[in-house]
């Protein structure tokens, strides 16, 4: 055999080796799954993400909004160390100053400013549990909706926005704690 043939015939047999299917697709949604987000000045706002895969164990490296004409700071409280694999995906809420993707929108933001861009997951995949046998390095995805295609997240500032407000549980927990502390009050003034 001629040595451009075994040539040819070994690169055969790599590619059957090495199928295309071990490409890991990675995928990216938001929460609200259009992107959208509204907020008074000086309040924050957030979004909450998926990230699943085909194949592999992928983790996060980072998450960054291109937000072109910024109204306020983002950030992300959190990432988590979790992993998604195959047919595992993981769902983060956003949880203000905690979890998710969070933008704090400026309180010098004038009522129907915007502004919006990009949010691209930039992340490494590995193909074993351990995560000792890194198979892809920074590889960057954007958020995708729910049937392709890039999502734009948006921030708009809106004086009628809902502020964000205590949980219920919370609010009737200081008011029993109110009650509470005028039962004793009246108590002491009884007696």
């Amino acid at each position: 055999m001629k040595p451009t043939q075994l040539m040819f015939v070994a690169m055969g047999v790599m590619a059957i080796g090495f199928p295309l299917s071990a490409a890991s697709i990675v995928t990216f949604t938001l929460l609200p799954s259009n992107g959208l987000l509204a907020g008074q000045a000086g309040t924050a706002v957030g979004w909450g993400y998926t990230i699943g895969t085909t194949s592999d164990f992928v983790t996060i490296q980072s998450i960054a909004f291109g937000d072109g004409t910024p109204i306020g700071t983002f950030s992300t409280p959190g990432i988590p160390p979790t992993v998604a694999s195959a047919g595992t995906p993981f769902t983060i809420p956003w949880v203000q100053d905690s979890s998710g993707l969070q933008y704090d929108i400026s309180a010098a933001a004038l009522s129907g400013a915007f502004t919006l861009g990009l949010m691209t997951l930039t992340y490494d995949a590995y193909s074993d549990p351990e995560l000792t046998n890194q198979i892809v390095f920074g590889d960057q995805v954007n958020a995708q909706l729910g049937t392709g295609g890039d999502v734009t997240a948006r921030v708009d500032v809106n004086a009628t926005a809902p502020q964000n407000l205590p949980e219920p549980g919370s609010t009737w927990l200081v008011a029993i704690g109110c009650a509470a502390l005028a039962v004793v009050w009246k108590a002491r003034a009884v007696t």
